[in-house]
């Protein structure tokens, strides 16, 4: 009675697998010829952003490894600089971090033996972009996500009457500490009403002149080095677009 108990459970059990085989080979049906296959690949790594650049209104915060007792928190000033008790006047306006602290290095070797120097920004300062020229108020305005030179220039006054739309100048400062310069024409922006395409970075430069400028020099010479007086590194140089 056994026996027969086995054979039939032994029966049952191999018609189970043979369906369960044929329903696999069913279902796991080739994909159509021209089928596109979809490769899993991983996804690209993030790409980096530019260096940080320290700015004024920035907290630093400058530490020395062997000489703790250096340690400082303290701002970038308004001129661009910092003091340190270990090397004095230090001007950090467009540096990157590693950057200072090479250059605290290098100013305190002679008075402290070995320094080895981390420059750490705690705090991000305000933002600006500078307005001159043909406008109501010239100077700086805050940043703001997406600003445009249209948005910069009525929050300095808007265009006074003898502006040359035309010919607005953006100054972009580079990792030099130069300037590049571009004309825009902002004419077609409030005449014709064409969105703008240019958005504007920290420290940006719109200058808005009364006639036409073929050397962006003569801007940066009479009027930006006194607006920025905390960029002692701005010079001559500039790729002006027509």
């Amino acid at each position: 009675m056994r026996t027969g108990i086995h054979r039939i459970t032994l029966a049952a059990l191999i018609g189970c697998v043979l369906i369960v085989g044929c329903s696999t080979k069913q279902s796991a049906k080739p994909a159509p010829a021209g089928t596109p296959v979809m490769a899993l690949m991983p996804p690209e790594p993030p790409q980096a952003g530019p260096a940080y650049r320290i700015q004024i209104g920035d907290e630093l915060h400058v530490r020395f490894l062997y000489q703790p007792e250096m340690n400082e928190q303290l701002p970038v000033r308004s001129d661009g600089r910092i003091s340190l008790g270990a090397t004095g006047e230090i001007t950090v306006l467009g540096m990157t971090p590693p950057e200072l602290e090479a250059a605290v290095v290098d100013k305190s070797k002679d008075r402290l033996r070995d320094p080895v120097v981390t420059v750490v920004v705690t705090k991000i300062g305000e933002q600006r972009v500078y307005i001159g020229g043909e406008v109501g108020k010239p100077g700086y305005v805050p940043l703001r996500p997406d600003m445009t030179l249209l948005q910069a220039v009525l929050q300095s006054g808007d265009f006074r009457d003898t502006a040359k739309l035309d010919s607005v100048l953006l100054l972009t400062p580079g990792p030099d500490g130069k300037f590049s310069a571009a004309r825009v024409d902002m004419e077609q922006v409030v005449e014709a009403g064409i969105p703008e395409r240019v958005r504007l970075r920290p420290n940006d430069v719109v200058y808005v002149p009364a006639t036409w400028i073929a050397d962006a020099n003569v801007v940066v010479d009479q009027w930006v080095r006194g607006l920025i007086p905390a960029l002692p590194r701005v010079g001559v140089g500039y790729s002006l677009s027509q």
